[in-house]
């Protein structure tokens, strides 16, 4: 009896111990069920670095927002940058100097509620993100929450190269944490409304610590 009761209480405890690492995974998104995927408008920006120099520059930017219903998101940006863009009046030879490409993904908890004016929106407070995912141009990749020193050298502050619009780095700098990236990475509580039909929000206009200064 007593070898049978051991026995029982050694299956439930390794069922507690499974239905822990279930709700640890869930809780960081990683078998959390999507509740929905939403898309924003793609934006183009450009900048025109003359007379100083003589290179124009166009990016396209696109965010997407994924819900969990454990009540964590994933918010998207990606971005792709060229320069010396030319669009010919016939033809399809548009030419470009590929420059910039990265995917910037930003993990964190969210609320929500139903718009009281609008049945098809819904209203999301985005919180601060607790983890950042990075993917920068083939060159490197951040991960707050797998941090390496090689991560850190990548995002040590620098100064920017005028002629080239590139960041320069000082090799001997003392790499940042990722705490202190988060810091500066991670966005503001944010406010947006999905539109649960079209699955689409309007761009987000992100602010970040480091620009309320």
């Amino acid at each position: 009896m007593k070898s049978i009761t051991k026995k029982i209480a050694a299956l439930v405890l390794i069922a507690v111990a499974a239905t822990a690492c279930v709700l640890a995974l869930t809780a960081c998104g990683g078998e959390a069920t999507v509740s929905g995927v939403y898309l924003s408008p793609a934006r183009l920006s450009y900048a025109n670095m003359r007379p100083t120099y003589n290179y124009y520059m166009t990016t396209f930017t696109q965010q997407e927002i994924t819900l969990y219903e454990d009540g964590t998101y994933c918010f998207i940006v990606s971005s792709s940058m060229f320069s010396a863009v030319e669009l010919p009046a016939e033809g399809n030879e548009a030419k470009g100097n590929e420059r910039d490409n990265s995917i910037t993904k930003y993990y964190g908890t969210y609320t929500s509620a139903p718009n009281d004016l609008d049945e098809d929106l819904l209203d999301v407070t985005l919180a601060v993100p607790t983890r950042i995912i990075v993917a920068y141009d083939g060159q490197y990749y951040l991960d707050t929450s797998n941090w390496n020193d090689d991560m850190g050298r990548q995002v040590t502050p620098g100064k920017i190269d005028t002629s080239t619009g590139q960041v320069i780095r000082d090799p001997d700098a003392e790499p940042w944490t990722a705490e202190q990236y988060l810091e500066t990475a991670a966005f503001n509580e944010t406010k947006v409304q999905l539109n649960i039909k079209q699955y689409s929000f309007e761009y987000a206009t992100l602010e970040f610590p480091e620009s309320e200064a």
